[in-house]
Protein backbone atom coordinates (compact mmCIF):
# COMPACT_ATOMS: atom_id res chain seq x y z
CA UNK A 1 0.00 0.00 0.00
CA UNK A 2 1.15 3.00 -0.90
CA UNK A 3 0.80 6.59 1.45
CA UNK A 4 1.15 10.14 0.17
CA UNK A 5 3.50 11.97 2.05
CA UNK A 6 3.62 15.39 0.16
CA UNK A 7 5.08 16.67 -3.01
CA UNK A 8 9.18 17.11 -4.60
CA UNK A 9 10.01 19.36 -6.83
CA UNK A 10 11.62 17.63 -9.87
CA UNK A 11 14.54 18.83 -12.68
CA UNK A 12 13.92 17.86 -16.09
CA UNK A 13 18.02 17.02 -17.45
CA UNK A 14 16.50 16.87 -21.00
CA UNK A 15 13.99 19.98 -21.12
CA UNK A 16 10.91 19.02 -22.45
CA UNK A 17 11.73 16.00 -23.80
CA UNK A 18 10.70 12.76 -22.23
CA UNK A 19 12.78 11.56 -19.53
CA UNK A 20 12.92 11.31 -15.65
CA UNK A 21 12.85 14.17 -14.11
CA UNK A 22 16.09 14.26 -10.85
CA UNK A 23 15.32 15.89 -7.81
CA UNK A 24 15.65 19.41 -7.71
CA UNK A 25 16.09 19.28 -3.49
CA UNK A 26 15.20 16.55 -0.42
CA UNK A 27 12.79 18.87 0.38
CA UNK A 28 9.05 17.47 0.83
CA UNK A 29 6.24 20.02 0.48
CA UNK A 30 3.25 19.22 2.18
CA UNK A 31 0.83 20.38 -0.46
CA UNK A 32 0.91 20.69 -4.01
CA UNK A 33 0.22 24.30 -3.58
CA UNK A 34 3.48 24.85 -1.82
CA UNK A 35 5.84 22.91 -4.15
CA UNK A 36 4.25 25.15 -6.82
CA UNK A 37 5.04 28.41 -5.19
CA UNK A 38 8.73 27.24 -4.64
CA UNK A 39 8.69 26.21 -8.66
CA UNK A 40 7.91 29.54 -9.62
CA UNK A 41 10.34 31.10 -7.61
CA UNK A 42 12.94 29.33 -9.06
CA UNK A 43 11.51 29.53 -13.23
CA UNK A 44 11.82 33.33 -11.92
CA UNK A 45 15.78 33.08 -11.59
CA UNK A 46 16.15 30.35 -13.89
CA UNK A 47 13.58 30.60 -16.83
CA UNK A 48 15.54 27.94 -18.73
CA UNK A 49 15.00 25.28 -16.25
CA UNK A 50 12.20 22.68 -16.61
CA UNK A 51 10.62 21.92 -13.49
CA UNK A 52 7.97 20.56 -11.97
CA UNK A 53 5.91 19.05 -8.92
CA UNK A 54 4.97 15.10 -8.40
CA UNK A 55 3.59 13.27 -5.53
CA UNK A 56 6.00 11.66 -2.97
CA UNK A 57 4.57 7.92 -2.12
CA UNK A 58 6.04 5.68 1.30
CA UNK A 59 5.23 2.11 1.07
CA UNK A 60 3.45 0.70 3.66
CA UNK A 61 3.77 -2.89 4.96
Amino acid sequence: MLTLIGFVLLVSPCGHDACDGLLASETVYSTETECEQVKSALNRRLPDAVLYCREAHREEN
